[in-house]
This record gives C-alpha cells, sequence and structure tokens, in this order.
C-alpha cells in the first residue's frame, strides 16, 4: 500500500472532525504556542491531512512553511538506524544477542562482554548518559585519536572512540537510560560491518527505495533554504541553528527531513515492511522491532518515572504510557524527537501519523507541544475500528 491522497470517508474518518485537526493547528499558530507546524495524517493508505501552518524563519518577512520544510528529526533518526540494523540481521551478517564487542573491539571495560547489540537498540546497556559526558570530559585532553577510516565520519570517529572505555553502572537489561551514544554505536556497526558509509548504507538501503527523497544527513546547500530556523528563545536554537547539526551524519540524531518522507517510512511498518512493491524489511523483523523487549525493565525520564519502560527496537512502545496522545492502543508505537516532532504509527487503528512543530520550551519536556492533543483529535475522528 502506498500512501495516497484520498477522502476521509474512504478512510473512515470524520470529515468534520479532521476538519477540527486543522482548526487546532491554526489556534497552535495564532496563540503563539508555536510559529511553525507541519503534519500528515493517514489512515488505511488514505492522506487524510497533510497540511503547513506558520513561517519557515522568525524574520517579520519570512515566507510562509510549506509543506517541503526541511524539520530537524533529532532523536527519530534513532528509529531509522534501528531498521539499518534489522536489514544486516536479515543478511545474516550480525547477530542481536552477540555481544557489542564483537563488531567494535574498542568497546571494552568489566562487564562489557555482556553488553549486546540488542541491549543498545533499547536503551538497556547499562551505561548511564551522565557517566558518559564525565569520562568523556577527562579522557579528551590526554587522548590521541588515531586516524579515522575513509568510509568514517571525522567527528563520530572521535566521539566513538572517547567513549568506548566508559564503564557500566549497571548489569546490562536491568534498567532503561535513554543514550544517544548506543545509537552512534550502531550506526559505527552498520558502517564497519557494510564497509559503506553510514549515510551512504541508509541512502542505499532505506531512503532511495522508499522514495524518501527530502531526508537529509548533512543537508546539501542546495536545500538548506528549505529548514525550519528558530528564534533565539526557542527551545534548542543555538544547537538546531548551528552548521555543525545541520552537518550532522549522527546515527542517533542527525537526519532532517519532511513530514511525507516520514510518514512514508512509518507506512512502511503499518505494510509489514514494504512500500509501493519494495520489500525493505521482513513482516517478522517489523513485528520485532515493534514489540516489548523490556517487560518489567522501569525508567526514567526527566521529570517523570515509568515502572514499565515499554521500547522496541528503535521505537517506543506505548503499552500503558499514553505516550504523545491518549488515545492511541497499548499496541501502538511512536518516537519523539527534540525540539518538537514525533511520529506514531497504531496498527489496531490503521494510523499514521506525523506533527512537527518548533517547540518553545523545553522545561516541560514535550509535554507543551500538545502533541497529545493533535493525536487525540485524530483519532477521535475515526469512525469505525
Amino acid at each position: 500500500m502506498k500512501l495516497r491522497n484520498g477522502s476521509p470517508e474512504e478512510a473512515g474518518i470524520s470529515e468534520q472532525r479532521i476538519a477540527a485537526l486543522d482548526a487546532f493547528a491554526d489556534r497552535m499558530f495564532a496563540e503563539n504556542i508555536t510559529p511553525a507546524q507541519a503534519y500528515v495524517a493517514a489512515r488505511k493508505g488514505v492522506i487524510v491531512a497533510h497540511r503547513a501552518v506558520g513561517k519557515l524563519t522568525p524574520e517579520a518577512d519570512s515566507p510562509p512553511l510549506d509543506v517541503n520544510a526541511l524539520f530537524p528529526l533529532c532523536s527519530i533518526t534513532k528509529i531509522f538506524t534501528a531498521a539499518a540494523i534489522m536489514i544486516l540481521v536479515e543478511n545474516g551478517l550480525i547477530g542481536l544477542n552477540r555481544p557489542v564487542a564483537d563488531y567494535i573491539p574498542e568497546f571494552q571495560g568489566e562487564g562489557k562482554d555482556a553488553v549486546r547489540v540488542h541491549h543498545l537498540l533499547t536503551h538497556t546497556s547499562g551505561i548511564r548518559p551522565e557517566d558518559l559526558w564525565e569520562y568523556k570530559r577527562k579522557v579528551a585532553a590526554e587522548a590521541v585519536i588515531p586516524p579515522c577510516e575513509e568510509n568514517e565520519n571525522p567527528e563520530i570517529h572521535r566521539e566513538i572512540y572517547l567513549g568506548c572505555g566508559v564503564p557500566l553502572a549497571r548489569k546490562p537489561g536491568e534498567v532503561m537510560a535513554y543514550l544517544g551514544f548506543g545509537y552512534e554505536l550502531l550506526g559505527d556497526i552498520v558502517r564497519r560491518i557494510s564497509g559503506l558509509s553510514y549515510p551512504e548504507f541508509m541512502k542505499r538501503n532505506l531512503f532511495e527505495p522508499l522514495g524518501m527523497k527530502d531526508t537529509f544527513y548533512n543537508v546539501p546547500h542546495s536545500e538548506r533554504y528549505r529548514i525550519v530556523r528558530r528564534s533565539p528563545e526557542d527551545a534548542c536554537a543555538g544547537w538546531l541553528e548551528n552548521d555543525s547539526c545541520i552537518e550532522s551524519e549522527s546515527a542517533g540524531g542527525g537526519l532532517y527531513s519532511t513530514a511525507m518522507d516520514v510518514a512514508i517510512f512509518a507506512q512502511m511498518f503499518l505494510n509489514q515492511g514494504e512500500y509501493d512493491g519494495k520489500r525493505i524489511l521482513s513482516p517478522v523483523s517489523v513485528r520485532e522491532m515493534t514489540r516489548n523487549h523490556i517487560p518489567g525493565v522501569a525508567s526514567e525520564y526527566r521529570d517523570e518515572y515509568f515502572p514499565e519502560a515499554y521500547w522496541g527496537y528503535g521505537w517506543s512502545i506505548n503499552g500503558t504510557k499514553k505516550d504523545g496522545g491518549d488515545l492511541f492502543s497499548p499496541e501502538a508505537y511512536s518516537h519523539w524527537g527534540a525540539a518538537g516532532v514525533f511520529v506514531a504509527v497504531d496498527p489496531v487503528c490503521d494510523v499514521v501519523s506525523v506533527y512537527f512543530t518548533v517547540e518553545r520550551d523545553l522545561q516541560k519536556p514535550f509535554k507543551n507541544m500538545y502533541t497529545d492533543h493533535f493525536n487525540n483529535v485524530l483519532l477521535a475522528a475515526i469512525e469505525k475500528l
């Protein structure tokens, strides 16, 4: 099934309630909650909403935002990296239950032979982010970084080299601690095993087959005019406005894309790994990526505690978390990205939802974006399950 334009009625969606969804987005902009939004909502493969609301830049003479605007995906990048890992698994090139050190020998330290690839995918490696930052700070002054390989990004090479020796805080699998470094390691596994640079592997195996022509690492200069720009007071402005972010090849957060391209990727999962006649993943891999692999494992994230973290391979599994919307089924899966982006798939409701915003305030992480309101309106528009 390929995403196509159609009427809400074809998708079993209330036309009146979809109009309410658009009205919600208009209100978000009019009340200055966010200066820019782009979204795609689809059910049964039918696009019922595809709009952009707001301004491309903070300047008074900014052009209006359009649906081709590029947003930083930030951590949504991780689900793409997880898919790349599963492609290698399907081709018999790596094993999820094998030690990370089998593929990255520098990943050494007490107890680290027990850290498996699946621990990186589920953020249960036993490494705490705060320990990683402190460890890299201590070793950076005296570290002699060896030359990187031809297919390797120098900046990421340095970060991996500095971080590989970080000690474990817990045994692998005991606690979920969200860790971007784990996905940098996964991206490096993709590079080492495939022989391609990480961005090139992603382009050949995901973006080109799916027709995702608007998805980039290291956004080409010719396309940078489309990037949504933040004002200094917006969340993450100093970071996301920096060329080092726009030029990033990070496996944990380097992608820029449009709402439609991300919807295509999400629909591929809803299609059990296929899109527009092209098989990307096996249905078995889709099943494994989108089920909870850490039952009984708790997590803390900023100001929230989750007795059940519910995580798959790359994807956050909804379970009882009501993540990004109160009406998603427990089987729904999703992922946030810093500064205002969200994607979700609900196989029970047959829905794909992509909602990109510019977040104004990170003091209330994800709670001031009103993504839950957006998805509640969308899911309530379903007239027949």
